[in-house]
Order: C-alpha cells, then structure tokens, then sequence
C-alpha cells in the first residue's frame, strides 16, 4: 500500500502522461490482433517485451493474440524506417509498439541536427505504419544511469528533449505515448537517495529484468484490461468470492474445501523480475489476487494446499492481512503461468532463429548453399508459428481444488518395511508387494534423517523394491508427504496406486509432493522404487493436515 501511495505521488509530480493536460485514454486491443514490438536493442532484449505478452495473453485467453518482437539491437528510428517492409511487412501487423530513441541521441550531449533526424525518422515510421493499414503506440525511450555513466546527466537531459519532441509528434498525428522515460528516471533517482549503489540499469543502457518490468507496468497501466484477477475471504465455514468463483465449499474439523474457478491465469513475475515489485506497485494495480481469512479458534499456522500440493503455509495473522495468490510458486496456477512465460520464451528464440539467423544472417554452418535450404527455412517459420498459436492453451484458466488446514505434527517414523528386489521389466509391471502382500518376506529398515537407504541392503540393477508404513488415525484427516527418491518412485495407498514418477535421477529430499486422504483406523502407504544402478534410496517425511492424531503402528 505504502508503494502504491508513493508511486501515485510520484506520477501526479512528474506525470505518467508528463506532457498531457488529461488522463491519457486506454489503449484498447481487438479480439483479434497481430502485435509486433518494434525497436533497438532494448526491445531485442524480450523482457519488457515478453511480459506485456504474457500479461495479454494470461488476461485475454478467449482473443486471437499473436506477438512478434522484431527488435534489433543498434537500430534507430530512421533504420527501423527503412526495414519496415523487409521485417515488420510479412508479419502484417495490426498493432506496432515502437520503440527508439536510445541510439538516436548518439550518446551525446542534445544537438539540434541529432534531434531533428531522429523525429524525421519516427515521422517517416508513422506514415509507413499508417499507410500498411496498422495502428501505432509510441514509447519514449528508458533512461540511462548517469550515475554508472558519470557524465553528469547529459545525456538523459538529451533523451528527455528527444521525449519532449516525441510527445509533441504524438499529438500531431493522435497516436498513443507511453511514456516510459520520465517514470522510471524518478523511480531510479528515489531508489538511488535511499542505496547509492543501486540500479535496475546495470551496464548504464540496457534495463536489467526488473527494469523491464518497471517498463512492462508503465505500459500495461495504460491498456484496456481487467485489473485484477479476484480476491476470497475465507470466515470460518464461509467462502465469499469476488471476480472468481468458489464453488462445492465443505469445511469441518477446522478444514476449509472448495472449488476455484478463475477467470484468467494471474500474470506470472519470475523471480528475477520480483525486485520491481518494491517499485511500482504492479501487483495492487494490475494483478491483484488475494485471499484473506478471518481470524479463527486457534493458534496454529494453515496450509494453503492447490489441487493436493501445499502452496504455502502462513500464520494466521499473515491470512488475516492477506496472501498474494499471484506469487505463490507452489500454486498450480502459477506453474501455469510460468509455463506459459517459459514457451513464449522459446518460441521467440524458435521466431529469432527463423527470421534472423536463417532468414537474413544465412551463417555458412547452417549450409544455405544446399538446395533444401529454403525449405528448411520456411518449416522453421512454420514451426514457429505454430508455437506462437499454442500459447493460447497454455493460458486457458482452470477450476482448482483449494484447501485451508491446520498444520498438523509431524508423524514420528524410525523404519519402515522393506521387500525384496524384483526384475524392472516396466514400471507399470505389478510385482507380489502390490498385488499379494502376504507372500512377501518383509524386513525391517531404519529411517534416518527420513532416508531409507535401499543401496546398503538390497543389491543389484534394473531391480524395483518396495517400502510399507501402516498408519493409524484417530479421525479421518490429510497427510502431507514430502518424497524423494533415487530414482523412479509410486505411492499406493490401500491397494490403490496415487502417485507415479517414472524417472532416472539423483535421490533430492522433498522433490516430490503428495497429499493422502487418510480414513479414520489403519491405513497402509505403499512406496516403490526402482533402481536403474548406482544409488537406491528413498526419502519421505509425513505431517498431518488437521488436528487428527495419527501413529506408525505394526503392519501385523
């Protein structure tokens, strides 16, 4: 809030729209568009440019949004002029963002020859963006550090002459202005009053990922999207929900279920880019999702659980305040959204690769003397394409099965018991462990620091071995199981498999996540391991999800 209220003061002094008497109006996207980020090497970059498309298309996942960057690091608005019909013409665009200026100044002190060529450019850019029957947004550039620079500032006061200039083209010709020079001067300049060595533009030019992210907010607070995604308030056996919808709500023993349907995925921040959050206040304005919970009997923290994987675990003043439910990393709708940031990712290296190096570079190694060259070239394109396309699935929203449970205590485990090796013929291959118990010559093994280790018992390769537990509960509750395993591991509980790893890897303590309904009495937990050589072990800890009392007890 403190953010925000700064940010708010810090926008009425110098002006989101610095040059505009009024509130500039939003900038509306179609349900159909075909979006091309325009500009130097900042825009090469793909961060600013990345988030603005991941935001539009997590927040408008019904539209046909496709989005091309077409940056190029070193251009200019003049040599983005004169590519336009090579680069940005094939893609037919109906909607270009447009961004230059770094270069244009020539990283110099303001001189008028400078500052006219670089309007002449934008205007010459305007016209051929009109004429190709597009719309066009336009960016002032993002400042330098004069700090990092140590020159006093001059060239800043060049760029903000040349955001003045542009300001004055944008009016002549009513095209939107995003003004991105001014705000992120000011955020830099506060953020340096309080630590003199901070930057969010790290080699004095280029934006670092947080600084994109200061960019992507100053742009996106000026689109026509929805603000937030919902917020919940969970008292006691009541849900309410606004802007998403909560449905099938049980709750008892202290335990809150039920089903959440959102009507987009939450703009997903990666880690990297989270320091700008203590910038701008992106997430109150822009992505706002929060769950609160009115203070109940108790004092025990809560486990947020996502479709049976804990989300996190807060105290109850903490849900009292509020959860932002955006940046739980654990919560499937944000494994969604960094799905869906990661495949944009690579589908822009797999866009870069077909338009650049294959389509203009042509390097010798990739051999464009061969005669199926071409059509080497135009597959890469399509592929391209066709990954650009599937982004919309991955930001289709989801119903999500949610739970609120007190945390439990730790279920005291010393051994467990442990079969004898079988032959891996497939994972899948049922052996006596899982289908006649009985039968089996179990043995005791000690679980230490909540590891078996399989390797020190049982021998050999391609062999699979089984561990049980027999837990006994007083009620019926949840356990939460934090797993690992060295390497494929399955989970069966009661006969019934529920969880299934089929994997060659290193033993690594909580990789895996399981919750398990528990019913009231004798409950028998059935872990298999398989063993493609080298170490064979199997880690697991159990902590109840509620207040039920629940013990190993002897499986005879």
């Amino acid at each position: 809030m403190r953010v925000a209220i700064v940010w708010g003061l810090l926008l009425g002094a110098s002006g989101a729209n610095t040059w505009a008497d009024e509130p500039a109006p939003p900038i509306r996207l179609q349900d159909r568009e075909t979006i091309v980020f325009y500009g130097d090497s900042i825009t090469e970059q793909n961060l600013y440019t990345a988030y603005l498309e991941t935001f539009l298309l997590s927040r408008f996942p019904a539209r046909d949004l496709a989005v091309f960057n077409l940056g190029w690091s070193g251009d200019t608005a003049a040599g983005g002029h004169k590519r336009y019909a090579r680069d940005v013409g094939p893609v037919r665009p109906s909607l270009v963002f447009v961004n230059f200026g770094m270069n244009d100044g020539g990283y110099k002190a303001y001189d008028e020859t400078t500052y006219r060529s670089y309007l002449d450019g934008q205007r010459a850019l305007a016209d051929t963006i009109r004429a190709a029957g597009a719309r066009e947004v336009l960016f002032t550039t993002s400042p330098v550090d004069d700090v990092l620079r140590k020159d006093d500032g001059v060239y800043n006061e060049t760029l903000a002459r040349m955001a003045r200039g542009l300001a004055g083209l944008a009016a002549e010709r009513g095209l939107p202005l995003i003004d991105l020079f001014q705000p992120m001067l000011d955020v830099q300049r506060r953020a340096q009053a309080k630590e003199a060595r901070f930057t969010m533009i790290p080699d004095a030019i280029h934006p670092d990922a947080a600084g994109h992210l200061v960019m992507a907010y100053l742009a996106l607070r000026r689109i026509d999207a929805p603000r937030e995604v919902g917020s919940i308030v969970v008292d006691g056996a009541r849900v309410r929900a606004q802007g998403v919808t909560a449905a099938n709500v049980a709750a008892a023993d202290g335990e809150v279920r039920f089903d959440l349907t959102l009507p987009f995925l939450p703009f997903y921040v990666p880690p990297e880019a989270r320091p700008a959050l203590g910038l701008v206040p992106l997430q109150d304005e822009l992505n706002r999702f929060r769950l609160q919970v009115t203070p109940g009997p108790g004092d025990d923290p809560l486990v947020l659980s996502v479709d049976g994987r804990t989300a996190g675990t807060f105290t109850r003043d903490e849900l009292a305040r509020g959860v932002d439910l955006a940046l739980l990393d654990g919560a499937a709708w944000t494994v969604a959204g960094r799905t869906l940031w990661e495949a944009a990712q690579f589908r822009w290296k797999q866009h870069f690769d077909a338009w650049r190096v294959m389509g203009l570079q042509k390097p010798a190694f990739m051999m464009p003397s061969l005669p199926t060259f071409e059509a080497h070239a135009r597959a890469q394109r399509a592929y391209a394409d066709e990954l650009g396309r599937s982004l919309r699935t991955l930001a289709r929203p989801g119903t999500y099965r949610v739970a609120l449970r007190p945390q439990g205590g730790v279920v005291a485990l010393g051994s467990v018991e442990l079969s004898p090796t079988y032959p891996l013929v497939t994972f899948d291959t049922p052996q006596p462990p899982e289908t006649h118990p009985a039968t089996v010559a179990w043995t005791s093994a000690p679980l230490v620091d909540g590891v078996v280790d399989i390797g020190a018992r049982l021998t050999g390769s391609y062999v699979v071995a089984y561990a049980r537990v027999v837990l006994q509960a007083d009620r019926a509750t949840t356990l939460h199981l934090s797993m690992g395993s060295d390497d494929g591991l399955a989970v069966f509980l009661g006969g019934r498999r529920v969880f299934a790893r089929d994997v060659m890897r290193a033993l690594r303590k909580g990789e895996d996540e399981l919750e398990l309904p528990l019913a009231a009495g004798r409950n028998e937990v059935l872990f298999k391991v398989t063993q493609g050589g080298g170490d064979f072990a199997l880690a697991f800890d159990a902590r109840v999800l509620g207040r039920a009392k629940v013990e190993a007890v002897a499986a005879h």
